[in-house]
């Protein structure tokens, strides 16, 4: 009995040890989030709201993300009001700065450790107190930031962060328009937002810590794998530590495959790099589009025999080819980049989106049969690159040189601070495929050898930092900038802004094509691709069905050129704001209404599907739908009309009826502007209240589709 009495004590002994121990590994490294603390805004400059004894009271409370044009609080919703009231001549979307408060604690066990505030985005500028005194400052809306604030924590008390928050055009931090008050593209054609709209973390590390990890696999050809990882590490103690690095390699079933070691010396306050290397890897698993192979690095450094820190990082093995006048190719497979662009703009949140909703975004667009994203104009929120990263999704990142040039040397400074920061954190993310250096970022009236300067100096970062990736611009005014980057990827807007839609031959990666779209209208107008529609002005022209041939016509036309040129990307995959001059006059006011998807992310417009039925396989995803849902009216008059369906089965049938009494006969896919987009039935009278469709793959049915029409004539009266 006394033996099994102290059997049981050991084995709860042991237990709580190591319990215990896993936990102090656990907490190495100690991240949690402070979004949902009980924030307090105002959307104002407000004197001394940095102070500790504050008082607060009266502000508005919010949670983050949070920005205050949206609408995300249910106050602050300005947006869509335009940039400014020009007949009163006063500014309508707010734009100037604002202010965060809240409270958190750190426990007196941390006493010892370093303590840092992360965000992970704050547009445009941000500057941060910690209990009544300045830690830091941040210009720049799209990028993460972390201050070292342990010097300011009272710990194991109550500590104050405030935050003044500014978004105002401020000809020093890109973007910056040149004149808010002008047209496109002086000031251009999208919302910069304010606020904190990103998530905010607290940090606590050993003194001695991991700043960043760089995972860079090289594959392909001959040559075996290999992967290089080069670990930065900082000493914030006061005196030289001998630390020792441990980076375990993980395969993507979660097998360890390789444990490399190596010290260092590091001086106080000094940075190392620790550099290793590893080429017995196995049978490497690659990244792709259909198998999105993942794997992980875990990096752990320790000094005086003591584990002090921890670090996670992920990468995958790829390797692809990226130029213009050929066709791209992934890991010796040949594709078109199927591409779309994207703005972090939603109806009711403006650019405060949650994470989930970042995913369901990768998700929908992969769904649509797209492989690659363009984020329009500026880096996106870590987990959408990450969502990229784990659904298989290649992506064009670019910074927010936008639309004008400054002058300000500051302004410059500001773009390269951008650029390395973008490249630092989304380096090991191997859905990444090619940095951008601006969109349209000429055309304010900076004169070209400025601009050459400036672009030059960026794609010079670029390299210096990530010389594995190619860089590319969107649609420069000079050939001069345009021979700057590695792929310079024009627009194509013919058949929109300017000329006809059958002059569209494209030998280069294609940054935009599209046009607006507005969901109600329709038009049963015969279009004609020859025919230059923009100068007419009529309310047709923003039909449903105009917005459909334009890109049926592009998507058969880059398809049958995919060997000649990488690959186009549409703009754009959801409406969303644009508050300048000229916008007011669009049917939904200052949108831009070029989506795919409505500003909601989840109504669909009938090109999503035109999409889905060219860039999905029937094997993987069967499709059909009858085109169009939102014209249930379209039969409430008699007469003949053409009726199409969007599908990737071999054949549809159409009924006029659910009881398939009424056929229309079969067809195949040999309609539309190039004979190979749609499944068309030309001149057909319906009688009756519904529409139904049956798509056939295999010799069998697969898919399905019925709209159930508003009103049928009596055609008996």
């Amino acid at each position: 009995m006394l033996k099994q009495k102290l059997h049981y004590f050991l084995v709860l002994f042991i237990g709580i040890y190591f319990l215990s121990s896993f936990t102090a590994a656990a907490e190495k490294r100690i991240t949690y989030s402070i979004n949902k603390n009980e924030w307090k805004f105002i959307k104002e400059d407000v004197k001394n709201a940095h102070k500790t004894s504050f008082k607060d009271n009266e502000w508005l409370s919010v949670s983050i993300p949070h920005d205050f044009n949206g609408g995300i609080d249910g106050v602050n919703n300005d947006v869509l009001e335009g940039r400014f009231d020009f007949e009163n001549d006063v500014r309508t979307m707010y734009k100037g700065p604002a202010w965060y408060r809240t409270n958190f604690s750190i426990n007196e066990k941390q006493v010892g450790k370093r303590i840092f505030v992360e965000f992970e985005a704050v547009s445009l500028e941000a500057q941060v107190w910690v209990n009544g005194k300045k830690a830091g400052t941040h210009q720049g809306g799209y990028t993460a930031f972390s201050i070292d604030i342990t010097d300011f924590i009272k710990f194991g008390k109550e500590n104050v962060l405030a935050v003044r928050v500014d978004n105002s055009n401020n000809s020093g931090i890109a973007p910056w328009m040149f004149d808010e008050k002008g047209s496109f593209p002086f000031s251009f054609d999208y919302a910069v937002y304010g606020g904190i709209y990103r998530d905010v973390w607290i940090n606590i590390t050993d003194p001695v810590k991991i700043e960043k990890v760089f995972n860079t696999p090289v594959c392909g050809g001959q040559a075996p794998s290999v992967l290089s990882i080069n670990t930065k590490v900082k000493n914030y103690s006061k005196q030289t530590k001998k630390v020792k690095l441990n980076s375990k390699i993980y395969s993507p079933e979660g097998k360890l495959i390789a444990d490399k070691k190596i010290s260092k010396s590091i001086e106080a306050g000094a940075e190392v790099s620790f550099k290793q290397s590893e080429s017995a890897l196995g049978d490497v698993k690659l990244w792709s589009i259909d198998n999105p192979k993942l794997y992980k690095v875990v990096s752990t450094i320790s000094y005086d025999g003591k584990e002090v820190d921890n670090f996670e990082s992920s990468f995958g093995f790829r390797y692809y080819t990226l130029a213009n006048n050929e066709g791209f190719s992934l890991n010796g497979e040949s594709m078109m980049l199927r591409g779309v662009n994207r703005h972090q703009d939603m109806e009711g949140l403006g650019y405060a989106l949650p994470n989930e909703q970042h995913y369901a975004d990768v998700q929908i667009i992969k769904d649509a049969g797209f492989n690659a994203i363009r984020h329009a104009h500026y880096p996106c929120d870590r987990e959408f690159a990450k969502a990229c990263d784990e659904l298989g999704i290649m992506l064009w990142l670019e910074i927010p040189l936008t639309g004008s040039v400054s002058d300000d040397p500051a302004f410059t400074a500001n773009c390269k601070q951008q650029m390395k920061e973008m490249i630092e954190q989304y380096y090991n993310n191997p859905s990444v495929i090619v940095w951008g250096v601006g969109n349209e970022s000429d055309r304010s009236g900076a004169n070209e050898a400025g601009s050459n300067k400036l672009y030059k100096e960026l794609v010079a970062i670029a390299k210096g930092i990530d010389p594995n990736r190619p860089t590319t611009g969107c649609n420069f005014k000079y050939k001069s900038n345009q021979e700057i980057v590695d792929v310079y990827a024009p627009q194509d807007w013919n058949g929109w802004y300017m000329g006809e839609i059958d002059l569209y031959n494209p030998n280069q990666m294609i940054g935009e094509y599209g046009a607006d779209i507005e969901y109600t209208t329709h038009s049963e107008e015969e279009f004609d691709v020859s025919k230059n529609y923009y100068s007419s002005g009529k309310v047709e022209f923003w039909s449903q069905e105009y917005g459909c041939l334009l890109h049926e016509y592009k998507i058969s036309k880059g398809m049958s050129n995919k060997e000649k040129f990488p690959g186009q990307f549409v703009w754009v995959g959801f409406d969303f704001a644009s508050p300048r001059i000229g916008r007011g006059m669009n049917p939904i006011p200052y949108m831009n209404q070029k989506g795919l998807l409505l500003h909601d992310h989840k109504t669909k417009k009938d090109v999503y599907y035109l999409y889905q039925s060219m860039y999905r396989k029937a094997s993987d995803c069967p499709m059909l739908y009858i085109v169009s849902e939102s014209w249930t009216d379209r039969f409430d008059e008699p007469g003949a009309k053409d009726v199409w369906v969007y599908s990737n089965c071999d054949s549809v049938v159409l009924y006029n009826d659910l009881k398939r009494e009424v056929s229309y006969g079969s067809r195949v896919k040999n309609a539309g502007p190039r004979g190979d987009t749609r499944f068309q039935w030309d001149s057909i009278t319906v009688d009756k209240d519904a529409l139904y469709a049956e798509g056939w793959f295999g010799n069998k049915i697969v898919a399905r589709d019925t709209i159930q029409l508003v009103k049928i004539p009596d055609l008996e009266k």
